[in-house]
């Protein structure tokens, strides 16, 4: 039995006792953090940054992996290299590639299909290098892919009213975005930010799903297709926003949850840091709370596979989590996902979640241990998938 399997038998078995109360921290480092201080600068202040002009950022020119964006007018696809073309990808849609031949690239669409566009009909960004090891990273050259879960038939949760989760997700990512693409002053204690100078903005930030491509950015995406974006890119994290439903618990404070991948270094650190500033965001708001029986950065593992349960993480080759802010499910929770302000504070949260991981050796808490989970998530197949083709002009 694997080592991984035998800590997943062993949470298994006292899920009753540890897995609902007691924590551990990552990679069985001790560390206790009081929770009364959430909102206390960190120990290691985030680092302002600049690069010169010098600074490489990415692999050169010609390079094997790396993003492909559909321009206007969308791009020819082609099964093989040279074949025959079969349709005309959408403009806006953004593909992975890990491989070519000649001026053809290898790209994965976003119904985890693999086909071959030509280089020169679209717009090549090679794969980014690393922008540091995590705790001591540039953020100037930084690369982050955020990932709007859910999309067109794939809807997720909807709300009593009938709010959508998969529009809510595609507002806060654009807002997260935001956050990330300019630089800014925070006040670490209180969680408020403004325009200033002492966080940099970060080198890259992809959306896998963006409002300037199909239907306003309502298209479906496979899970491979969304680790691919990240993987191909080189990012130094990638993040999917959700939001849960059905909760099990009345807790005292918000229910957020942050799953990290469980094999991948790093990703409770960025999970607990992330859920850490999910709670200061959200106390100043005041409803009726509901969340599950474990709170706080969690992990779960496929016991037949003894790999990590959630594709989307079990694919991904750099830190990466799954944040669900809060209860669409729940009347209370619906109505403030309604509203801009909750909306802005989830992402200005996974912003300094983000910029805390990147910069600091911060944990923003302690870390649940994985947990053995059988039950079906839920997701649409993408059995009926279809591309995004480019409409005849």
């Amino acid at each position: 039995m694997s080592l991984r399997a035998a800590i997943a038998l062993t949470c298994f078995a006292l899920v009753a006792a540890a897995c609902a109360g007691e924590m551990v921290t990552s990679q069985g480092a001790a560390r206790s953090v009081d929770m009364a201080a959430t909102s206390a600068v960190p120990t290691t202040t985030p680092r302002a940054v600049t690069t010169s002009s010098t600074t490489t950022t990415t692999q050169p020119p010609t390079t094997s992996a790396g993003l492909a964006l559909v321009p206007v007018g969308g791009a020819p696809v082609f099964s093989t290299p040279g074949g025959t073309r079969e349709y005309t990808i959408h403009e806006g849609v953004l593909l992975g590639f890990d491989s070519r031949e000649g001026n053809f690239l290898e790209v994965v669409t976003t119904c985890n299909d693999t086909v071959w566009v030509r280089e020169t009909d679209v717009d090549v960004t090679p794969k980014a290098r690393s922008a540091g090891p995590t705790g001591q990273a540039d953020l100037a050259r930084a690369t982050i892919v955020v990932d709007p879960g859910h999309g067109s038939r794939d809807w997720g949760g909807v709300g009593p009213t009938g709010l959508s989760e998969k529009d809510v997700n595609l507002d806060v990512s654009v807002r997260l975005r935001g956050l990330l693409s300019s630089s800014h002053d925070v006040n670490w204690s209180t969680g408020a930010i403004v325009v200033g100078t002492t966080v940099p903005a970060v080198g890259s930030v992809y959306l896998t799903r963006d409002p300037a491509g199909p239907l306003d950015g309502d298209y479906e995406l496979g899970l491979a297709y969304r680790s691919h974006i990240a993987n191909a890119a080189g990012a130094d994290a990638f993040v999917s926003i959700h939001h849960n439903t059905v909760p099990t618990a009345d807790p005292e404070g918000p229910g957020s949850e942050v799953f990290y991948a469980w094999s991948v270094d790093d990703s409770d650190r960025l999970a607990s840091l992330i859920h850490q500033e999910l709670l200061l965001s959200f106390q100043d708001f005041d409803v009726d709370w509901k969340g599950g029986l474990i709170r706080g950065a969690r992990a779960r593992i496929d016991p037949e596979t003894d790999t990590d349960y959630y594709g989307i993480l079990r694919r991904a080759n750099m830190p990466a989590v799954i944040v669900e802010g809060a209860y669409i499910s729940e009347p209370d929770e619906e109505a403030l996902l309604r509203t801009d302000a909750f909306r802005q504070a989830y992402a200005e949260a996974v912003y300094r979640g983000i910029v805390r991981f990147l910069t600091t050796p911060e944990f923003g808490e302690e870390v649940n241990e994985p947990e053995l989970f059988t039950s079906n998530a839920g997701t649409a197949s993408t059995s009926s998938c279809v591309v995004p083709e480019q409409p005849d002009s």
